[in-house]
């Protein structure tokens, strides 16, 4: 697989942007990138969401959708139980993947059995924005998250470059059954960033197209640029 394949670029979708978001696909296709995540969260009124839907139909088996809450380091402001009602759309409407956090899937058994009723493609994520666990801790986390799928995302914030390592090192420690995406946020954890998809198995890191939606995200020129100097063994 190229490096480009391995790129997943977010992207946030604002109110009253529904006629450019096409033309910011193609701009990324352009640039031969393949995988998207498009983030709901940062929607404020969701009146055109089935319009949205409608617009990226053709690219879900190609996109992650993402309705991230603030405690979660998302933008999405409304209480849990509309949330989930709009996460119970997305789903519906067949992403590639739909993320969806640990936290609230296996607080929920009525959520929960609704994605498994309707077969949905999940990719199970947990963040800590405050350190980095233990890699016993965080091993026995994704052996709990891989319940409701083989798709699990760990994110750690580093306050060292050991912090970045020890994520880094979960590649090594679980069953090669699992997709697993790991890395740390921060500028600390940048390096994680990158190594993920070159070192470890992930099968996709994230990147953005101007603005990080996440502490130390790099952009996809930057990504690109680090990416082509493993690629060609110049460091």
């Amino acid at each position: 697989m190229s490096v480009n394949k391995k790129l997943c670029v977010s992207i946030p979708l604002f109110d009253g942007e529904l006629d450019i978001i096409e033309s910011k696909i193609d701009s990324l296709q352009k640039q031969s990138i393949s995988l998207f995540e498009f983030r709901f969260d940062f929607l404020k009124e969701y009146d055109q969401l089935d319009k949205i839907l409608e617009v990226i139909s053709k690219h879900k088996n190609q996109s992650i959708y993402t309705l991230r809450p603030t405690n979660e380091g998302g933008q999405f402001l409304r209480n849990e139980s509309e949330r989930l009602t709009l996460l119970k759309k997305l789903a519906l409407a067949e992403p590639m993947l739909l993320d969806l956090e640990f936290r609230s899937v296996s607080k929920n058994n009525e959520f929960a059995d609704f994605i498994d009723h309707n077969n949905v493609r999940t990719l199970i994520s947990w963040h800590d924005f405050t350190g980095t666990p233990d890699k016993e801790f965080m091993v026995d986390l994704i052996d709990n998250m891989r319940v409701f799928s083989n798709y699990v995302k760990i994110v750690t914030t580093a306050k060292s470059i050991d912090d970045s390592i020890n994520v880094l090192g979960l590649y090594k420690l679980i069953d090669s059954g699992i997709n697993l995406v790991a890395f740390s946020m921060g500028e600390l954890g940048i390096i994680s960033r990158v190594l993920c998809s070159i070192v470890g198995n992930s099968p996709f890191t994230y990147a953005t197209i101007e603005k990080p939606v996440a502490p130390g995200q790099l952009t996809i020129n930057q990504m690109k640029s680090i990416h082509s100097l493993f690629h060609n063994k110049l460091i």
